[in-house]
């Protein structure tokens, strides 16, 4: 099984063509045991700076425009009317791979690259695949009167019924990305070392943000902390290390923050008194002393959060007294949890709304309608990543009970399927990865590493794959090493935009997609096959990525785990190496 310390090696994966004297770089390769991607320039779409650069006057719109090959491309309200030079017609439609129809404005650039303005958003077409830029992600307004392509070929300016726009290419490295990402959630997602959404007072207006609660503070802030260690293993950058101490220190409040009364009880959140009730005002409680107000109910998605990040924060990051806060905190969660049977219970002694893991609800009570083998995972990675942390035998004695008398490796191996059979629920499924994560790290029996573990996260892979997740691949990659779809990753890490804010996507109005006979778990219409990334909603893996529509209207801005995460642990594993090295 793969060993956790990061694999340090010096690697040429360059050639010289001799007779010509270039030196000619690899992308992608295998080094020692794991298949590596080169973090190279490539062109990242972006949403540019239309004013200074044209007037509306001196924009056309060409209705007929003139191919490389000689043929004539002409708009039409129902697709592109292409009149080739032998005199022959035909019609690019949706069929064709069109994204839609409406076409209002056409032009080549001088790159041979094809632009159209539509009614609803502007397509590009370079010979090999079409993309779509629609809603304010990318331009001012939708109705596109106006286009005309950049000398360079790496831009567009457009007129819209909203007002100029500009569509560009920036050359940038996944790196460049990250560290762009890092600072924006340091400047407009960091409360008090929690990271989350953040809301806009100004829809679409980042510069608008205030911070406030979320349930799940616990397990978003985890991930963004254990992506700041993987930065500080790959990179040995301070910034990340600081970054990392500060939402260290918000985990270790919501771990400790409940009084002894409640056993240890983990809180979902924390809010200065001045703040509390948050946006959910249900749940809340006073300190004694009035100092603080926590948050009462929390779920297993905090256990999650808990048992993937502190760890990694332990191996990785932590000194001395830090590992000795971790271990206490740690054992306060599941002291508290086994305390109680395998159950979360909250200040009114009930168990809380989502907070088992007791054999008797995921073997024979609802655990085998849906969350059987996803809570067993989850449990079995927190007891014996607490046995990491503490070093106490206890916990690795508990875990081997719920192995040997309730089998709950085989629910493990059998997690997705079982998942699946009420809803497919993307959310389970980034749970389940993160468990899988440190589970597989400890785990040291071989036989439960490979045929059980290794196993249940290999079906699941296998299934997901065609989502080009970076988060699912990667982990997986951690432990498969080789051909496990590094290449999908990258690709949808470079996809993703740098627009963070959630705009609405109306995808449904597109004549080009399928849409799946099936509705996903909120009754909505979705997609058979993902779209480019900079295409879709402004994700987070818990989402479905392959929802039609999002009318998020710009009203908040995503953090940035969905890309910081899978980013920064390619790198602590070696499979994303710079270019510089």
């Amino acid at each position: 099984m793969p060993t956790w310390k990061r694999a340090f090696f010096s690697i040429t994966l360059c050639a010289i063509v001799v007779a010509a004297g270039i030196p000619v770089c690899a992308a992608s390769g295998v080094v020692g045991d794991i298949d590596v991607i080169i973090d190279a320039p490539y062109p990242q779409w972006a949403k540019g700076d239309a004013s200074g650069d044209a007037t509306v006057d001196s924009i056309g719109c060409k209705k007929e425009a003139a191919a490389p090959d000689g043929s004539i491309w002409a708009a039409s309200p129902a697709g592109i009317i292409v009149s080739s030079p032998d005199g022959s017609t035909r019609t690019i439609t949706g069929k064709q791979g069109l994204p839609y129809e409406d076409i209002t404005c056409v032009d080549f650039g001088p790159d041979g690259v094809f632009w159209a303005g539509t009614a609803r958003g502007v397509v590009r077409f370079d010979g090999n695949g079409w993309r779509y830029f629609a809603g304010r992600r990318w331009l001012p307004g939708d109705n596109v009167s106006a286009l005309s392509a950049s000398p360079d070929g790496r831009s567009v300016i457009v007129n819209t019924d909203g007002g100029l726009g500009r569509i560009e290419q920036r050359e940038m490295t996944l790196e460049h990305k990250a560290l762009l990402f890092s600072d924006i959630m340091q400047a407009r997602h960091n409360r008090d070392g929690f990271i989350t959404d953040s809301p806009l007072r100004i829809p679409g207006d980042p510069n608008s943000f205030f911070l406030t609660d979320d349930d799940n503070d616990g397990q978003w802030t985890e991930m963004y902390l254990a992506a700041e260690c993987f930065r500080y293993s790959a990179t040995g950058d301070p910034e990340a290390l600081a970054n990392a101490r500060r939402s260290l220190e918000a985990m270790l409040l919501l771990l400790t923050v409940s009084p002894d009364e409640f056993g240890g009880l983990p809180a979902r959140s924390v809010l200065p008194p001045d703040r509390c009730p948050g946006s959910d005002p249900h749940n809340w409680h006073f300190l004694p002393d009035k100092s603080l107000c926590w948050k009462n109910d929390t779920s297993v998605d905090e256990v999650v959060g808990h048992a993937f990040g502190l760890p990694i924060y332990f191996d990785l990051c932590a000194d001395e007294n830090e590992k000795a806060r971790i271990a206490s905190a740690f054992a306060r969660m599941m002291d508290h949890i086994i305390d109680n049977g395998y159950r979360i219970v909250g200040v009114d002694g009930k168990t809380t709304s989502d907070g088992h893991f007791e054999p008797e609800w995921v073997n024979r009570g609802p655990g085998p309608l849906g969350d059987q083998g996803l809570n067993s995972a989850e449990i079995l990675n927190a007891l014996i990543s607490a046995h990491h942390v503490t070093g106490d035998e206890k916990y690795l004695e508990r875990y081997k009970n719920l192995v040997k008398q309730h089998n709950y490796h085989r629910n493990v191996r059998e997690w997705k399927s079982i998942c699946d059979r009420n809803q497919i629920n993307y959310d389970s499924y980034e749970m389940g990865y993160l468990s899988f994560y440190n589970l597989l790290r400890y785990e040291k029996n071989e036989k439960l590493w490979s045929d059980f573990y290794l196993e249940g996260l290999r079906r699941s892979h296998v299934e997901l794959l065609p989502n080009r997740n970076p988060e699912q691949i990667i982990i997986f990659g951690a432990f498969a090493r080789k051909e496990y779809g590094l290449d999908a990753a990258v690709q949808t890490l470079r996809e993703l935009p740098l627009d963070l804010v959630k705009h609405s996507i109306f995808n449904s109005v597109r004549a080009d997609i399928n849409v799946s006979s099936k509705p996903d778990r909120f009754r909505s219409a979705q997609m058979t096959s993902v779209l480019p990334y900079e295409e879709a909603r402004t994700i987070r893996w818990s989402e479905n990525m392959l929802a039609l529509d999002a009318d998020d209207g710009g009203r908040s801005e995503a953090m940035a785990q969905f890309f910081l995460l899978p980013y920064w642990m390619a790198r602590h594993h070696g499979m994303i190496v710079p270019q510089s090295d």
